[in-house]
């Protein structure tokens, strides 16, 4: 029944088209594959660019084509061929043995560009099904080369492009093996057996950049997080006697160290670089850049011109040069990369590493400022797409149709906040680590129970909010802007990066609370959406019956917009306000270090991907500082249990 089905398919598609097909199929298959390799190329590296909803899509798109396409076009190589060699059909416009010598560039794009092993932390667990391709797909390459042996120049010019495929589909296997939880756990398990000899390797390395040295024991803290391993207070001693010691010096310093040991650990996760890099990386990478500049050459000076079509010979010299760009581009990376000057570093080659350190200094230093992502409550109400239907509001409407802006970090907030944590560390008398030591006594009920977290984050900043725009004092500039900053960063996290946040209602509580602010606004005939932010919230002040004191549930419960203002009302009371914005900048740090620390660890490594997150940044810092739980409380003796 298949063969009468493939007859009827034939007889329906007309014959120019089956022939424009047959002569473009893995051509077009081929062009197709490349363009993915490009762009994976281009926007793999998602730590030099901030991905938006477009490069996104591109960039998800050609990782997942690409492995599709290579799979389909060897497999039509290895049917086309199977038929011309089983006598079944007629030899196609592609000549055999130039099809035969395409085979081997998919096995290569397989392997992918060293700037992205994996799209997703989830692709690193699926090592194994990698493994079965790299299995597979050899193996096919190898039928494909066996059938169309003809002992001329170009079969054995086959050879060394089917090894630089293997070598490249391999370390790809070898990486997302390398950064998949369990190796992570199991070798980094070993490596807590003896923090002192560790600590004193680190010490004796000859890394000239400190940043370099920073980032070699956060490698060792997140990756021991982020696999559930627990740290001793040793762990953490080099790093608070480091950072504790920036006082004078410029802040921003700080964060760019920390900003450095982000995009190191974006590599262990989604690059080739914690597998492959250092000597393995320099051997392999001449090896496959010198060997197919080699089969370039000798492609050139052994093919004739009409021996095959000239689109064929086009294409052959787009796949070889096309491999030798990528290879340049890989060994470039592994020269400046920093994975290379840790480890010729730990071996003792200094004098070795101080180009690297040069190159890599001089391109890291280029990246740009910290970003916040900005959102307010008003601009949330005043959105015109945001209409409510009678006394109903959609709520997947609110993610959706709120828009965000973007602001750079000033030196000043980074100074107060990294003093504010710096304080946390040294007032612990115990030296005990733990996010507990955040909490100051006056604030612990922010995080109690009986005060959602969600919940706390909304009343805080539509109360900041209101105040912002309600009082202006000349002293408390610098506190206001750092507070307003804070404040909608928290509750852009809370819109539109909840994932970020611990478990909560927020979404609920953000939903009701929009319903109540539209209701009132109708009831006043007020129109936020032809107002401005300040003229919004100056309505929300206004005294006005409409809006609910208690939400209609079993237990009644303050209203959440009924509780901001009455907060806002009380920090306008008193005629010096400057205190109270000193007030409120403290309590959004304690909210915003909160935040980070009850945020899991594979949040922090998932938003990698996408620009590491302001939250990230203060997370890590807070691991430096041994402000985290995951930490052994003190070294324990293990004595022989005995039973009575």
């Amino acid at each position: 029944m298949s063969i009468e089905g493939h007859r009827r398919l034939a007889q329906i598609i007309p014959d120019h088209v089956q022939e424009w097909w047959d002569k473009w199929e893995i051509r077009g298959l081929i062009l197709i594959s490349l363009l993915t390799q490009i762009i994976l190329t281009a926007l793999g590296n998602r730590t030099i660019y901030k991905p938006n909803m477009w490069t996104k899509a591109i960039l998800w798109s050609a990782y997942l084509l690409a492995d599709w396409i290579a799979a389909v076009a060897m497999g039509v190589i290895s049917s086309n061929l199977g038929n011309i060699y089983n006598k079944r059909e007629q030899p196609k416009s592609v000549d055999p043995q130039l099809l035969a010598f395409w085979a081997p560039f998919f096995l290569m794009h397989l392997g992918g560009p060293d700037t992205i092993t994996a799209y997703a932390l989830e692709d690193n667990e699926l090592w194994r099904r990698n493994f079965v391709g790299l299995v597979s797909q050899t193996i096919l390459t190898v039928y494909v080369l066996i059938l169309s042996w003809k002992g001329i120049w170009l079969s054995y010019l086959t050879i060394p492009v089917l090894i630089i495929g293997f070598i490249k589909y391999g370390e790809r296997t070898w990486s997302l093996y390398r950064g998949s939880v369990k190796h992570l756990r199991d070798s980094f398990h070993n490596s807590l057996l003896d923090s002192s000899r560790r600590s004193e390797q680190w010490e004796q390395s000859s890394i000239g950049q400190e940043e370099l040295r920073v980032s070699l024991r956060t490698i060792y803290i997140f990756i021991s997080l982020f696999v559930d391993l627990v740290l001793t207070p040793l762990d953490i001693t080099q790093d608070r006697r480091q950072l504790q010691s920036v006082k004078d010096s410029n802040c921003s310093i700080l964060f760019t160290w920390v900003k450095f040991e982000l995009k190191t650990l974006y590599d262990v996760f989604y690059t080739k670089a914690f597998a492959n890099y250092g000597i393995w990386g320099f051997i392999s990478r001449l090896i496959t850049l010198s060997t197919t500049i080699v089969v370039l050459v000798l492609y050139a000076n052994l093919s004739e011109e009409k021996e095959y079509q000239v689109v064929d010979h086009i294409i052959t010299y787009l796949l070889l040069v096309g491999a030798i760009i990528g290879e340049i581009h890989a060994f470039i990376l592994v020269t400046i990369s920093r994975w290379t000057v840790l480890y010729f570093s730990i071996k003792g080659l200094s004098d070795f590493c101080l180009l690297q350190n040069c190159l890599h200094l001089f391109l890291f230093l280029k990246s740009g400022p910290i970003s916040l992502g900005q959102l307010t409550f008003s601009h949330l109400v005043s959105s015109k797409s945001l209409k409510m239907e009678g006394d109903f509001l959609p709520m997947n409407k609110l993610e959706s149709t709120s828009k965000c802006v973007s602001c750079s970090t000033s030196n000043n907030l980074l100074e107060t906040i990294f003093e504010s944590l710096k304080g946390k560390s040294q007032s612990n008398p115990s030296g005990t680590p733990g996010y507990r030591n955040l909490l100051s006594e006056n604030n612990d009920q922010i995080f109690s129970s009986e005060l959602e977290f969600h919940r706390t984050i909304i009343i805080w900043h539509i109360a900041t909010e209101l105040f912002y725009y309600s009082s202006h004092e000349p002293r408390s500039e610098v506190t206001r802007r750092n507070s307003k900053e804070m404040s909608d960063y928290m509750f852009y996290l809370l819109v539109k990066q909840r994932h970020m946040l611990p478990v909560g209602a927020g979404s609920i509580t953000l939903h009701d609370t929009v319903i109540d602010a539209k209701k009132y606004f109708r009831h006043v005939n007020f129109s936020p959406q032809q107002q401005n932010s300040p003229e919004t919230c100056r309505k929300l002040l206004e005294d006005d019956k409409s809006i609910p004191s208690y939400e209609a549930t079993e237990k009644p419960v303050l209203s959440v917009l009924f509780h901001a203002r009455e907060v806002a009302k009380r920090l306008l009371a008193p005629e010096d306000k400057h205190d109270n914005w000193v007030f409120i900048e403290k309590l959004w740090i304690e909210i915003l270090c909160y935040a980070g620390t009850q945020c899991r660890v594979d949040m922090h490594a998932h938003q990698l991907t996408n620009g590491p997150e302001f939250l990230t940044h203060i997370w890590l810092l807070q691991a430096h500082l041994g402000l985290l739980d995951q930490f052994q409380i003190k070294d324990m003796s293990l004595n022989p249990v005995t039973t009575p």
